[in-house]
């Protein structure tokens, strides 16, 4: 994330950034410090949306209270396998960029999965609907985890450009020099051309 946000936005300390979930750690903790319009947030369901909670503003990416081509960028690591509709997400993610601006994330993607397969569903009524053994990941404010309700497969940037008017790049990274090798290295780029 670091690398490309360096890369193709260079003077990103001077823009509007979105960053959903963060940990304060890292690239987050780096935005945090050195980007005077950075915005973070997190998703608590019981809250108010918009609402400033323990420093952090209550959004749900797929209903964002926020106006339309508010940020240049917006950021997210390993948040997209936990989204229940990732259809409006996108299409919620675009509509807060302003033309030009990106998307930057890092998702799992499974090198068997060709086609991206939904793991879990959260229904209306707040029951959890399985469709394989459920998996759960760290969450900075859930010490339960978050389950993961999607496992994404190579097909993924074509559903991301369906569901939304983004141009999609996905960089997979082995590069030893900055110590990212192995798995699960991509970082996906969706351009918001318009």
């Amino acid at each position: 994330m670091a690398l490309l946000l360096n890369e193709l936005h260079p003077g990103w300390r001077t823009l509007r950034i979105h960053e959903s979930s963060p940990e304060f750690r890292g690239v987050s903790r780096k935005l945090a410090q050195e980007c005077a319009n950075y915005v973070p947030t997190q998703y608590r369901p019981d809250a108010p949306l918009g609402a400033v909670i323990e420093g952090y503003r209550n959004e749900n990416l797929e209903k964002q209270t926020f106006e339309d081509g508010a940020f240049d960028l917006v950021v997210s690591l390993d948040v997209m396998e936990h989204i229940n509709d990732p259809e409006a997400c996108f299409r919620e993610i675009w509509r807060t960029l302003k033309p030009g601006g990106a998307y930057i994330f890092t998702a799992p993607t499974y090198k068997e999965g060709v086609r991206t397969e939904r793991a879990a569903r959260l229904l209306e009524n707040g029951e959890l609907e399985l469709y394989r053994e459920p998996e759960y990941h760290g969450n900075p404010i859930n010490p339960q985890g978050s389950i993961v309700t999607f496992r994404y497969g190579y097909d993924f940037p074509e559903l991301i450009a369906g569901w939304a008017a983004f141009e999609v790049r996905v960089v997979r990274f082995s590069d030893r020099h900055h110590a990212i090798i192995g798995e699960f290295t991509e970082t996906y780029v969706c351009a918001r051309i318009c």
